[in-house]
């Protein structure tokens, strides 16, 4: 029981390491996060299956921990050291193909092995009566414990290097435990494992020297619950990278430059919001008004405060800078339903290009900015965009911003350029150079780039027409919501077109492609139920393929409806997952053995009770969807809990009814749940969300339950 809980507890750990790594490595792009994720799962579900064969000895189970603990710190350097051995520039992508290679290479090994685990300690559960359900609520009570580990250790900061020295000490302990009998052995990994813990307070130098095989100038760097942010300093010039993309760097003027056109939209503004963006130094530079007070709402607490050390003041502007600007540590979403009037809102929260960031460019956000603006007031935001060429990704994305903005706001501006501002208001808004510029020169402030020329060029150029046009021909295009981010679906194919051009260049696919996937998925189900329905073994295979999936899609469902309603679920996210696994424990173990102790005996409970639960979890989230007040911590915790029983008593009964030896069963069983997580994983990001909504989803794996039952 011991080596199935450290099993559990490992595989959390492990997972978090090197998914964290590859985030900050690849620049946090959602889409190979998502890739990475996917990778793991199925590395998982190969290394369960090639343990079919696996005999349930000690040597066995130590090699398995031991190359575990090996892979887990060498998957960490090889990401830290990928520029290095691929040779290619720091802080630029690497070719989609070594992308790829970099994600198999560090994910695939570790995973393989947290998969070749189970198998062996459920078969070694066998001669202790234990079921092969109750070995895998074990294991998944261990993963439920080290998600809450990992959780509080980020809270605390502690680095994922740290981490990833910890889980290497857990797994050459536990390889220790295995071989127990043999004296030698036990004593070496236990001496390895003790001289790991020890030097565990000495990690942060070794971890600053991995760091800076990355960014040579590194002056500090810490892991948040958000992101990984670097600091570094080169000839009196501090850079700022967050998730290995550069923010933001102390000689630009973009802060600057977005705080003097967004104060100039207003004619007296005296009370401003910025969301985000304050250790850039847009609340600084619209500070420098010193009648303007400011309140400055920042999510990430230890992220400010970090690159504050380094950058203490308003970025390339000198001056005092108003008494009366204040930082909040808060949910935006929070702090506007607080009440407030405001005469200008910023929105510097950086790009919409995963659904954490999407929060903020959604038409249920822009509603509620809408009700704390005071009469006249503008809301502003910016989004990279291009000088000329417009791709269909692009295109498509501001537009489902813009249509966004327009059905809360009756008046809404576009300034195009390698920036785009977009400004809101209920009332007209200013469009005279002459005018904007003496409202400049009336803040008191010397702007080095929102120049009366240059402010002069952003509105009398041919290409503001231009892209007024274009982005009145794509009214149609679905504006971006909190329940279908439509817009990072479109981020996603603008990262993919830096390494297929011709992506970019084609046309926008349509609704066609989609109905034909639809159709085809649902084909391919029902091919799948069935080929399942006349093979018993393939009959509990599929079933699990699909709760895996159904769990994942559940889970995803659940944890984004928390997130748009309480604004973020990283400060919720540790209870949210633990909740999710104590319930796939609880499940598994509360569906009971074979009366005879033999397999495929019959059972009070068959896997039909399990996917009726699936089913009706999959029919309240979709409901929950479309009530506020069903998205609370509580309800959310939970409708976890009860997803993830559904999912555990499922694998418990098609334990139970596996017709054949328990190695075998555990393995392909153990494989199948993965290999359908990994495939809902992906699809629910990529498709299911954008493509239909967090409520579609819902639907869809609705659907997919029901058609368990057919099983």
């Amino acid at each position: 029981m011991t080596l199935l809980v450290l099993a559990g507890v490992l595989s959390m750990l492990a997972q978090v390491v090197i998914l964290r790594e590859l985030v900050s490595a690849l620049f946090g792009v959602e889409l190979l996060y998502v890739l990475a994720l996917g990778t793991w799962l199925v590395g998982t579900a190969a290394g369960s299956w090639a343990a079919a064969r696996a005999a349930a000895r000690p040597r066995v189970l130590a090699a398995g921990f031991l190359a575990l603990g090996v892979f887990v710190p060498a998957g960490l350097v090889l990401v830290r050291a990928a520029d290095r051995i691929l040779g290619a520039m720091p802080g630029a992508y690497l070719p989609f193909p070594a992308q790829v290679l970099l994600i198999g290479a560090a994910t695939l090994p570790a995973a393989a092995a947290c998969g070749a685990l189970f198998p062996p300690l459920a078969a070694a559960g066998g001669r202790r009566s234990r079921s092969v359900g109750r070995a895998y609520a074990i294991e998944s009570a261990g993963a439920a414990a080290g998600g809450a580990l990992v959780t509080a250790a980020m809270w605390l900061g502690v680095p994922t290097f740290a981490v990833a020295m910890v889980a290497a000490a857990l797994a050459f302990a536990a390889a220790a435990i295995a071989v127990m009998r043999r004296p030698a052995a036990a004593a070496a990994l236990a001496a390895i494992a003790a001289a790991g813990a020890v030097a565990l307070p000495r990690a942060g130098p070794w971890d600053a020297r991995l760091a800076r095989w990355t960014h040579p100038a590194l002056v500090d760097a810490a892991d948040t619950p958000y992101a990984r942010v670097v600091v570094t300093s080169a000839h009196g010039q501090v850079a700022v990278f967050e998730n290995g993309a550069l923010a933001f760097e102390s000689e630009g003027t973009s802060a600057e430059a977005f705080a003097d056109i967004a104060a100039a939209q207003h004619a007296s503004p005296r009370r401003a919001l910025v969301v985000g963006g304050g250790a850039e130094g847009v609340a600084a530079a619209l500070a420098a008004d010193q009648r303007l007070a400011v309140d400055d709402v920042e999510t990430d607490a230890r992220a400010y405060r970090l690159v504050r050390a380094h950058v203490p003041g308003p970025l390339g502007r000198s001056g005092p800078v108003a008494a009366a600007h204040r930082v909040i540590f808060a949910e935006p979403r929070v702090h506007l339903a607080r009440g407030g009037a405001y005469d200008l809102i910023l929105i510097a929260a950086g790009e919409p290009a995963s659904g954490a960031a999407s929060r903020f460019y959604t038409r249920e956000f822009f509603r509620t900015c809408a009700g704390s603006l005071a009469p006249g007031g503008v809301l502003a935001l910016r989004l990279a965009a291009s000088e000329n060429v417009w791709p269909w990704p692009l295109a498509r994305r501001t537009a489902s911003i813009v249509n966004a903005l327009r059905r809360e706001f009756p008046h809404v501006d576009v300034l195009p350029g390698a920036t785009l501002y977009l400004f809101a208001s209920a009332a007209p808004l200013a469009s005279d150079p002459g005018t904007l510029s003496r409202r400049l020169a009336d803040r008191g402030v010397q702007p080095r780039q929102m120049t009366p020329p240059y402010v002069r060029y952003l509105y009398d150029n041919d290409r503001r027409s231009q892209v007024r046009r274009l982005l009145a021909s794509l009214h149609l295009v679905a504006p971006n919501r909190d329940a279908a981010p439509a817009c990072y679906q479109y981020a996603a194919a603008l990262w993919l077109a830096r390494f297929c051009p011709a992506l970019a260049a084609a046309s926008p696919p349509g609704g066609r492609p989609i109905r034909w996937a639809v159709a085809a998925a649902v084909a391919v189900v029902l091919g799948g139920v069935v080929w399942a329905r006349r093979r018993p073994r393939g009959r509990l295979v599929l079933l699990l393929a699909g709760a895996g999936f159904a769990g994942m899609v559940l889970e995803t469902v659940l944890l984004l409806q928390y997130q748009v309603a309480n604004g973020t679920v990283y400060q919720a996210v540790g209870w949210l997952l633990t909740c999710f696994m104590g319930g796939l424990a609880a499940g598994s173990w509360a569906v009971p053995r074979p009366r005879g102790g033999k397999p495929g005996e019959a059972l009070p409970w068959t896997p039909r009770a399990p996917a009726t639960a699936l089913l009706a979890s999959a029919v309240v989230a979709g409901l929950s969807t479309r009530v506020p007040a069903m998205a609370g911590l509580a309800w959310t915790s939970l409708m976890l809990a009860g997803t993830g029983a559904a999912v555990g008593a499922c694998f418990s009964a098609a334990a139970a009814h596996w017709p054949g030896e328990r190695l075998g069963g555990a393995s392909s069983l153990y494989a199948a749940d993965v290999a359908g997580g990994a495939a809902g994983a992906v699809l629910v990001t990529l498709f299911l969300v954008p493509a239909v909504g967090i409520d579609g989803a819902a639907l869809v794996t609705g659907l997919l339950a029901a058609a368990l039952l057919l099983l």
